[in-house]
């Protein structure tokens, strides 16, 4: 499995984290043992380690994304937009993965999964949250 699946993994269990309002690592077990069969080593270290970090900095993600979404409130968002907000940003704040790759994933992810505008809204979202990081 690539990086790219354990990205898509991750979204689904913050999306399952957003619904039932809870943090990530709190079903991170459960949800393992649910959908995890297919996982090798390296994707549920991934998963495991982001979920722990979105979990830890929710208030420092929470705070960034609700900055750069002009003209938005995060509670009008849906789910799907805020778990694909929730990891981008956490990647782009907290780990070393080059924000291009970061962006790239989770718009093809927003394409997939979200309605029609959510990529352009993500998109705009990161463009944002990049620029102010790289300053």
């Amino acid at each position: 499995m690539s990086r790219r699946l354990a990205r898509e993994e991750l979204f689904k269990l913050l999306f399952e984290a957003e619904m039932n309002e809870v943090k990530p690592i709190a079903i991170t077990g459960e949800y393992f043992a649910r959908e995890g069969s297919e996982l090798g080593e390296s994707e549920r270290e991934f998963i495991e380690k982001y979920s722990k970090g979105i979990s830890f900095h929710n208030d420092e993600i929470m705070a960034v994304i609700e900055e750069k979404m002009t003209g938005w409130s995060y509670d009008r968002v849906g789910n799907i937009e805020k778990a694909l907000l929730k990891f981008s940003v956490y990647e782009i704040l907290f780990e070393s993965t080059p924000h291009e790759i970061v962006i790239n994933e989770t718009v093809e992810l927003a394409k997939k999964y979200g309605d029609e505008k959510s990529h352009e809204f993500i998109n705009g979202v990161l463009a944002k949250v990049v620029n102010s990081v790289e300053k």
